[in-house]
């Protein structure tokens, strides 16, 4: 759905547990966006048959995956979807997804929960909630019939309601109440962007997990830039969440990039993919990546970049390069070759801590490069060389994930700086042992460097 507001919030992201009364959650989650129309008689879209892309080796599942099933029909003119065409849509992606969201409970999407179930994964429902007080009578009568029936796994009141203005934080709040009334062994949420509900501290206590739809893209955030701007929209969300409620949780409830369109191309939606899906893995975020299925009703509405988020086209075809993200390969150059290697740090542990050093490195063949981690120590006269002297370099996981532990003796707890480089594998780097400097030679070799205070 098309992101009109500011900004995309964040964030949302971690693992949800459930804490201070709180539900837990199974595992992980995702989500995605589709408007149903209730003014228009409902008829019956045929979605024609689908081609599979032969299924690649899967190393590496997607916490969730958002499924709008509309491949041609549009909702809001009537389109509908079969039982037996919810169960196709749902039979492909479950090899390749824990979770599974879904935008409404009606004209088809009310049989999504038992299906999903069928082929072992988790569902997390939404209930359509548009300013038709009406249509939302039977959306939450079908949830709640749902969630008393064990087909729901997570329930999500509304998507994006405040952002449209469709309901007010306190109609909202009602409903959500109401679930929790009729159905208080499931979780539940609603999700919106940041900008909506980190200004609301009743709608985040009213949450089991705060759920965010987090778009770089909408906010008109370039692609070179994207992931930094959610490493600190999670940041901020988290914290934020934590003082509100503490103990309580944030996931991503949306997130991706288009194949086409206006700053949408396969490349870029391809980067987006591999590196939000690499920081998730390292920092053990549960999210839904929007979407499954390209939906070409949606360039209607949102112009052509609408129609292409999907991680399959419209006839069923897995789209170039994404088979290496299910290989595990997300951060290797197998996956965007023709960008230049680059290395960010995703944990830089703050004073107070011993956690080890992490970090992604970006577009090169893990087998090929390492890294090397130093630390500045001002009482110990300077930089010093992680972890060891005999170890000099750490190695790259298959997906572009390293770490490093740093404080391994002496008064290593005292770093006040870390610099970290990527090398060739072959390099053998400066044993730097209190050195004022670093020498020239590192800069040199590497094919890129990050330094940062701690």
């Amino acid at each position: 759905m098309k992101k009109t507001s500011l900004l995309l919030s964040i964030i949302g992201m971690v693992l949800c547990c459930g804490c201070g009364g709180s539900k837990q959650l199974k595992s992980i989650p995702t989500s995605e966006t589709t408007s149903t129309s209730t003014n228009v008689p409902a008829t019956e879209t045929p979605i024609p048959t689908l081609t599979p892309t032969p299924m690649p080796d899967v190393v590496y599942q997607l916490s969730g995956i958002d499924l709008g099933p509309y491949i041609t029909g549009d909702p809001n003119l009537g389109a509908t979807v079969s039982e037996t065409e919810i169960r196709n849509l749902i039979e492909r992606i479950a090899p390749y997804t824990y979770w599974v969201r879904t935008y409404g409970t009606e004209n088809g999407l009310e049989y999504a929960g038992a299906i999903a179930h069928e082929y072992g994964l988790s569902i997390a429902v939404t209930a359509w909630l548009s300013s038709d007080l009406e249509a939302n009578e039977r959306q939450m009568a079908s949830l709640i019939d749902m969630a008393k029936n064990g087909e729901v796994d997570l329930a999500i009141i509304g998507n994006e309601t405040l952002l449209r203005e469709d309901l007010t934080e306190s109609e909202l709040l009602n409903y959500i109440t109401r679930f929790k009334e009729e159905v208080p062994n499931v979780p539940v949420t609603t999700t919106d962007v940041w900008s909506k509900i980190k200004q609301s501290p009743d709608l985040i206590a009213s949450m089991d997990v705060v759920a965010v739809n987090v778009y770089p893209y909408w906010e008109n955030i370039g692609i070179d830039e994207a992931f930094s701007a959610v490493k600190e929209w999670y940041k901020d969300a988290v914290e934020t969440v934590e003082a509100i409620s503490p103990g309580k949780n944030v996931i991503v409830a949306e997130t991706g990039w288009p194949s086409c369109g206006e700053n949408g191309d396969p490349t870029s939606a391809l980067y987006y993919l591999s590196s939000f899906t690499s920081f998730a893995r390292v920092k053990s975020i549960q999210y839904f990546w929007f979407e499954a299925y390209d939906e070409a009703w949606k360039a209607e509405y949102e112009g052509e970049a609408g129609a292409c988020w999907g991680l399959w086209d419209s006839e069923g075809q897995l789209k170039p390069g994404i088979d290496e993200i299910f290989a595990g390969n997300a951060g290797s150059g197998k996956v965007v070759p023709e960008r230049e290697p680059k290395l960010d740090l995703t944990l830089v542990p703050p004073m107070g801590s011993i956690t080890d050093l992490a970090g992604i490195a970006w577009f090169v063949n893990p087998e090929d490069y390492r890294v090397a981690v130093y630390i500045y120590v001002p009482d110990a006269g300077g930089w010093w060389i992680k972890p060891t002297f005999d170890f000099p370099l750490t190695e790259i996981n298959k997906d572009g994930s390293w770490s490093c532990p740093v404080f391994t003796g002496g008064i290593d707890e005292q770093a006040t700086k870390v610099a970290a480089f990527l090398v060739p594998n072959d390099y053998n780097p400066p044993a730097a042992a209190g050195w004022s400097s670093l020498p020239q030679e590192l800069y040199d070799i590497s094919v890129s460097e990050v330094e940062t205070n701690r």
